[in-house]
């Protein structure tokens, strides 16, 4: 089957529109050139820790900057040279060089645009949290020692590994110029104090143009500057694929950039969206602008480009209505080319480092990681392992690293066995709750349990629960059948209850023999059995057990639920439903404790409204309108009727309370009763739905138009939920009809 490919024409065709009005053309030019005053002296920073000519930043900023505008999926982003990419691509120019490094950016277009056109965009969000937190950490880290060198105006460092750098700054600390640091140090201090006061103005720019300015009116010597840059667009052109040699590698390369720059994007893209400006992006058409991108910014020769949280941020904040604020930011910068190169070359290489310097600072949030360390250990693990490997390996090793620990740990959740142990108190019966996954892993844990129950003299029987179990597969099933003929070889019974068709089947599978445990479903199933082996087991008992195990299964995991519903409740239907035990309203709406109120009477009973009446049911209609607010009502009839097959079989013609309270449905019906129970349970529930309408507080809030009024049919023999259509005058599935 070939699959439906994207190519995002008629979302542009939307999308760029605006751009061609005139309205809130001033608000989009003020945005991009307050855009611009940041994007220019960052594009610089990062061309410098990338590894490059400084200029090479800001033919990056233009080119990518206005495809990604027109082409992507994010109307508000910014694209441009990100500071996260810096390491990556500083270690393919130092691998490949220029060359290299520009066919890595054509293959990474080609990706994300065969990305974007095969729907696969939304496949980025599969990278856990954690990792890349640690990732953006783990980068900082790498640009603040990689840009240090640069603060203290040392010679280069040969290698850019961190533990290179660390050592080579040992070595040539001596030489340092304190001047140049202090540059530095000014402009970290500017980009870090200057937004507490002043937030709306360009900060980076002013950082970079103080201590640019001071060298040149102090006439301060033994700074290095920006030096020469483009005057000037080079013309388009493909790199020499001829001189590349080792293209196995260098795809390689290309992938991990992909896989970096994408990531990258897309997490700017959900970051826009929760500033709440503009629609919601769309992740394939933002690979396939960011592949454009890409595709143009290598063919004029500049570095592998991302959207980038901090200029879309900061477009946002200016105002920014349309695509057109991130095109204007591109025409300022492409206009700074052009008309100031000759102040752009005098900005001290030391203020640009103290910039990345911020970057970096900025990027490693160890609130991050304590938040995990609090909440949960596993995923703080995941943080530390996968920063420790991108410091001591390289980005892609340490994103590996962090995910295949994150997938080991949740194999690990997901297929270690949890039990919870409980005795009765007649000290023959043990309950033994399974949750979580039963696989291979479990071994250790039943063969811990078999040793736990023998070790109990007087048990005659254990009941196995599976009621929380996620998953069984064949080893587990073995395992869990081993277990069960140690213990039963001890002349203990085995119940096996609550298994799935699936799991009934697997464990049959791997059972050779006969069974030495008994299969059941309901809670009645288990007395019967036990009460036939001359064990006491009272109803109370199994309604103990019950709460014994919602205080240790529910409400021990669910405090803070239990806390805000003693405040109040606040239910959002009204559900009048049979006390048939068949029903269990919690169960098939899965609805939790305080969002039903529940009344519940033979027959789905709604008297017919008298003042003065002194029915339950009319107090707990008033109660759930007038006073709980409640605006839905649901009366829920059942197949396979008791009540119904009473009236229908004569058998309410004494003066007992039952008689008596059937005979309320047997009015209902009129002088001739239905034919089959199917009838009488459908013109029942019509019955009571019009008695339900000659409340007062119910025709008063129908006539407002403010209460929602439905008839269901639960079937008890498939648990499907049908609902009265009152339009089409038949009952409907009330999930396949997607009511």
């Amino acid at each position: 089957m070939i699959p439906k490919l994207y190519f995002g024409f008629g979302y542009l065709k939307g999308e760029l529109a605006p751009m061609f009005r005139k309205k809130y053309l001033q608000e989009d030019i003020f945005a991009g050139l307050t855009v611009a005053c940041i994007a220019i002296p960052l594009s610089l920073a990062i061309a410098m820790a990338s590894g490059v000519e400084p200029g090479v930043g800001l033919i990056s900023a233009v080119i990518g900057g206005v495809l990604a505008a027109i082409l992507g999926g994010t109307s508000m982003a910014v694209t441009g040279p990100a500071a996260a990419m810096a390491v990556i691509i500083a270690s393919n120019v130092e691998q490949y060089g220029m060359t290299g490094l520009l066919m890595i950016g054509i293959i990474c277009g080609v990706l994300q645009i065969a990305f974007g056109v095969f729907k696969l965009g939304r496949y980025a969000k599969l990278v856990p949290l954690p990792v890349v937190a640690a990732f953006t950490a783990g980068i900082g880290f790498i640009i603040i020692v990689g840009q240090l060198p640069k603060a203290l105006q040392l010679p280069a460092p040969d290698q850019n590994h961190v533990f290179s750098v660390i050592q080579h700054i040992g070595m040539y600390i001596q030489t340092m110029n304190p001047i140049a640091f202090g540059l530095a140090l000014m402009t970290l201090a500017t980009l870090k104090i200057l937004p507490r006061f002043f937030p709306k103005a360009p900060t980076p720019l002013i950082a970079v143009a103080i201590p640019s300015l001071i060298v040149y009116f102090v006439g301060l010597k033994n700074i290095t500057l920006v030096g020469s840059i483009p005057h000037s667009l080079a013309m388009p052109h493909l790199p020499n694929f001829t001189a590349i040699t080792d293209w196995k590698d260098l795809v390689m390369s290309a992938f991990a950039v992909f896989a970096l720059a994408s990531l990258e994007t897309l997490l700017s893209s959900s970051a826009v969206d929760s500033m709440g400006k503009g629609d919601m992006h769309n992740p394939n058409q933002e690979l396939i602008g960011q592949g454009a991108a890409n595709l143009g910014v290598a063919i004029f020769g500049g570095l592998p480009v991302t959207g980038v949280i901090a200029r879309s941020s900061v477009n946002i904040a200016a105002g920014a209505k349309t695509r057109r604020s991130a095109v204007f930011h591109s025409l300022a910068v492409l206009a700074a080319i052009y008309l100031f190169p000759g102040l752009i070359e005098k900005i001290p290489v030391a203020a640009l480092a103290g910039i990345l310097l911020s970057a970096g600072i900025s990027m490693i949030n160890w609130k991050e990681f304590v938040h995990y360390w609090r909440t949960d250990r596993s995923e703080a693990m995941i943080y530390l392992i996968t920063f420790i490997a991108i410091i001591a390996t390289d980005l892609v090793e340490g994103v590996q690293a962090g995910i295949s620990v994150a997938f080991l740990l949740v194999a690990i959740r997901m297929l270690k066995t949890k039990t919870n142990i409980r005795l009765w108190t007649n000290q023959v019966v043990m309950r033994v709750g399974l949750t979580g996954g039963m696989t291979f892993w479990s071994f250790d844990r039943l063969s811990k349990l078999e040793e736990y129950v023998l070790e109990h003299t007087g048990l005659r029987f254990v009941v196995f629960e599976f009621n929380e179990v996620s998953g069984l597969d064949s080893s587990g099933a073995g395992h869990l059948i081993t277990a069960a003929q140690t213990i039963a070889s001890g002349g203990i019974k085995i119940i096996f209850h609550g298994l799935s068709q699936e799991q009934e089947n697997i464990i049959n599978a791997n059972t050779q023999g006969d069974h030495v445990w008994s299969y059941t479903h309901t809670e009645s199933e288990i007395k019967i059995i036990l009460e036939a082996s001359g064990v006491e087991h009272s109803a109370k008992d199994v309604l103990r057990h019950g709460m014994q195990k919602y205080l240790v299964d529910f409400a021990k995991e669910r405090k803070q639920l239990i806390s805000t519903l003693a405040q109040g409740q606040n239910p959002h239907t009204l559900l009048i439903t049979c006390s048939d035990s068949r029903l269990n309203p919690n169960s098939f709406l899965s609805s939790g404790l305080g969002e039903l109120f529940i009344v519940r009477n033979v027959g789905n009973v709604v008297p017919v409204y008298e003042a003065n009446s002194q029915h339950s049911e009319v107090a707990a209609i008033e109660f759930a309108l007038g006073s709980l607010g409640i605006r839905n009502i649901v009366i829920c009839a059942h197949t396979d009727c008791g009540a119904v097959k009473s009236v229908l079989s004569g058998a309410c013609s004494d003066d007992s309370g039952l008689s008596n309270w059937l005979k309320r449905i047997r009015i209902g019906y009129g002088d001739e009763l239905p034919d089959n129970v199917s009838d009488g349970v459908r013109l029942n529930l019509l019955n009571q739905i019009n008695n339900l309408k000659t409340y007062p507080v119910v025709n008063k809030l129908l006539e407002e138009a403010s209460l929602g009024l439905s008839a269901w049919v639960y079937d008890v023999s498939t648990a499907d939920m049908m609902e009265w259509s009152f339009e089409s005058g038949q009952l409907v599935s009330l999930v396949k009809e997607g009511h």
